[in-house]
């Protein structure tokens, strides 16, 4: 990604199970690129933003951990809603990119969580897709691999 580059961030995989997720590829694609951008534009120069894939029985768990300030604990669900920017925000935006993920992630039956990163210090967010139950509607064959 260009803006990374053009920071010195360094993005990197922590870990990588393989694993597929069932459902719209176009809409998994703009969920991962969301979640980057929004961890690029919040990571200092030269900061470091991680990627984890992980299979937990038969779930699936992205993460995206990222070296920048964080989120305190009582703005970390409102991040969520559409248009809402945090106070203590320091890059512009619209407000949209991590409600975009909670819509997608939504659609896929999948969960959103925000801590903080236990590896980074800044901003964990962590989705994860249960197993696909049948006749969600979803297209298969969208994989995070």
């Amino acid at each position: 990604m260009a803006a990374a580059q053009a920071r010195g961030i360094d993005i990197g995989i922590a870990h990588a199970d393989a694993a597929v997720v069932d459902g719209q590829p176009e809409a998994l694609r703009m969920l991962l690129r969301n979640l980057l951008e929004n961890a690029i534009k919040y990571t200092p120069l030269e900061g470091r933003v991680d990627i984890g894939i992980a299979r937990q029985g038969d779930s699936v768990e992205l993460t995206v951990d990222d070296s920048g300030p964080g989120l305190p604990p009582a703005e970390r669900e409102r991040v969520l809603d559409r248009f809402y920017r945090s106070g203590e925000t320091q890059a512009s935006g619209s407000g949209l990119g991590l409600a975009i993920v909670k819509s997608i992630a939504d659609l896929h039956g999948a969960t959103v969580a925000l801590d903080q990163s236990p590896s980074l210090g800044g901003l964990r967010v962590r989705v994860v897709f249960a197993p696909s139950p049948k006749g969600r509607g979803l297209e298969p064959g969208a994989g995070l691999v």
